[in-house]
This record gives structure tokens, C-alpha cells and sequence, in this order.
């Protein structure tokens, strides 16, 4: 519910109302970098019993952990927290929240963590700045100078205080903008971080281009036709490095800001959106070279407070195998 009444903070909360032992509330798959025991905590209330569990993501199959934590809610709310040491071989988890018998009950303030977290302070609570490391950085203030980027019909600014600090891009049928990849992207190690805001349903059916270096030797962040979220390169058509969450938009509402941000190096690709780690591969085939335009944007969506740079700017520990 959208109501800060119901909530412990901010203006939302999760709730569970049900006469059966069948709602449930996932998060996940979390990597496991190492062995350290992993605390889970969160706020509720309500009547009934939340249980927390786990599962291990296997490649083919999520299996269920043997441990689990029940905890018999009140009127007010209340921390309920647990430790939670995985197996050995587990690379991938998901926490499980759900309810047992009948339950009302309202959950808020979920923390997942362990040893060695880093907070990686995204999504962003404020505008980005330009450093030494800023390749391109676009707020989207002021008119595009056309020496510099290639504007197409059906791009513009929307009105002060409309994007998601300031103005934003808006990019209506065949909305698009171009500059030199040459010069802003950097295909050995960077960081693209930007505000999106898709004006159809994550389900739409329809390839959505973030950011990207169309052609055979290209990169792309993009929303693809399948509601997957994605980055990768590619060297004469064919794929190098990609990271790929699997129907991750396809539930996405229009006209919602989403923060997204791709990092790479030759260590590690990593994908994020609103601060969460959705998809990586270790060690990518990184091109040496990437064509020569960079485009940002494509219709049917809004842009703001873009940011290219030549430095990992985030990275969350990973799995090594």
C-alpha cells in the first residue's frame, strides 16, 4: 500500500493478507562471495506467523534449506532477525518470507547482509558532478550543442523540475541522440549509470536502448523484447561479455524512475538497478575497440542525469566459480 500509515518508514510497506499458508516474498538470488554467516532482519506486525527461509539457486532448480525461523507477530511492530549460514557449495541464495496459516500482517525495512558489505550508495539520493574520471555527463538542463551530438525529430526537454532532478530527455517517436563513442566510453573499464523512465509496461514486447554503441562492434544497455535486462559487447556481431537478467522488467509499470548501472572491467561485468545487483559474469571478453557512435536513448522513454565514466564506480563481491 502506497500509505505512510500502514509503513514503519518512508510511504510504502509489503503486506500479506491470506487464510492459508501460501504468501510468500522473495529476495534474490543474493551471491555468496565467502563463507561468512549471513544476518537477515526486518520490521512487522500484524496476526499470524512470518517464517523466514532460504533456498540454494542451483542452475536448474532452487532447494529449499532445512532451517527455518517462525516469528508470531503482535499489534505493534517488532524486529524479527535471524543468522543464517549456507552450505559450503552455495553460490547464489534467496531469502523467503512467508506466512503461515492465517495471517494479516505488514512488513517494512528488509535487511539482507554479512561481513564485508559495502554500501555502495545507489541509487544515487541526489544528482551526480563530473570528476577526472567523467567521461560524459549529461543533467539535461540545457539544449544539446549540435556541434557536438546528432539530435533526432521527437527529442526534447521536458519542463523544469519534471525529470528526476531537474529536466530530463524525453524521447517521443523516433527519438534519439548521438555523439562520438571514441571519446565517451571507454570498452577496456567504465561505468554507465543513468535515470530511466520507460512510458509503457516492462512487458510491452518492444526493445528499449538505454545507452549504446550500435553495429558489429558495439555494446548495449538496454530492456530487450522479452522484459530482460542487459548488458553486453560484442566484436563483429558476435557476443563477448554479457550479463543478462532474464524477464527482470517484465512486471514494471509505466512512469516509474529506475536507476540503472552497468560496471566492467576485465575482472568482472556487473549490472544493477535501484541499487540491486540483478545479473554479472566474471571475467568478460571485453572488446579492444567499439564502433563509432554512441547512442543514447530510443522513443518511448525518459532519460536524466547520465554519467559515463572510464572507473568502476560500484562493485559488490562475487562468487568466483
Amino acid at each position: 500500500p502506497d500509505d505512510p500509515t500502514q509503513a514503519y518508514t518512508g510511504s510504502r510497506c509489503a503486506r500479506f493478507r491470506g487464510d492459508s499458508g501460501l504468501g510468500t516474498l522473495r529476495y534474490g538470488p543474493i551471491p555468496v562471495p565467502n563463507d561468512a554467516t549471513w544476518h537477515v532482519r526486518f520490521r512487522a506486525r500484524g496476526t499470524g506467523t512470518i517464517v523466514g527461509g532460504a533456498y540454494d539457486v542451483l542452475p536448474r532448480e532452487w532447494r529449499r534449506l532445512p532451517n527455518a525461523w517462525p516469528f508470531s507477530l503482535g499489534p505493534d511492530w517488532q524486529v524479527c532477525e535471524f543468522d543464517l549460514n549456507l552450505p559450503e557449495e552455495c553460490r547464489q541464495w534467496l531469502l523467503d518470507l512467508a506466512t503461515q496459516g492465517a495471517v494479516q500482517a505488514w512488513i517494512d525495512d528488509v535487511l539482507v547482509t554479512c561481513p564485508g558489505m559495502v554500501d555502495l550508495d545507489l541509487p544515487p539520493r541526489e544528482a551526480l558532478t563530473r570528476d577526472v574520471h567523467t567521461l560524459l555527463y549529461l543533467p539535461f538542463e540545457d539544449a544539446f550543442n549540435e556541434d557536438v551530438f546528432f539530435v533526432k525529430p521527437g527529442t526534447t526537454l521536458s519542463a523544469p523540475d519534471a525529470g528526476r532532478f531537474g529536466r530530463s530527455l524525453v524521447l517521443g517517436p523516433g527519438g534519439y541522440v548521438a555523439c562520438s563513442a571514441n571519446e565517451n566510453l571507454d570498452p577496456a573499464v567504465g561505468t554507465i549509470e543513468v535515470w530511466v523512465k520507460f512510458l509503457s509496461p516492462g512487458s510491452d514486447g518492444v526493445y528499449r536502448p538505454i545507452v549504446g554503441v550500435p553495429g558489429p562492434d558495439g555494446m548495449m544497455l538496454s530492456k530487450d523484447q522479452y522484459s530482460h535486462m542487459h548488458v553486453g559487447f560484442s566484436r563483429g556481431w558476435s557476443p563477448l561479455g554479457q550479463a543478462t537478467a532474464q524477464g527482470y522488467a517484465y512486471a514494471w509499470q509505466p512512469g516509474v524512475w529506475r536507476h540503472v548501472a552497468a560496471c566492467w572491467d576485465r575482472d568482472l561485468l556487473q549490472l544493477f538497478v535501484d541499487g540491486k545487483l540483478i545479473a554479472w559474469t566474471i571475467k568478460p571478453d571485453l572488446p579492444r575497440s567499439l564502433g563509432p557512435e554512441l547512442g543514447i536513448g530510443g522513443p518511448g522513454m525518459e532519460l536524466d542525469d547520465l554519467r559515463i565514466s572510464n572507473v568502476v564506480r560500484y562493485r559488490l563481491p562475487v562468487p568466483l566459480q
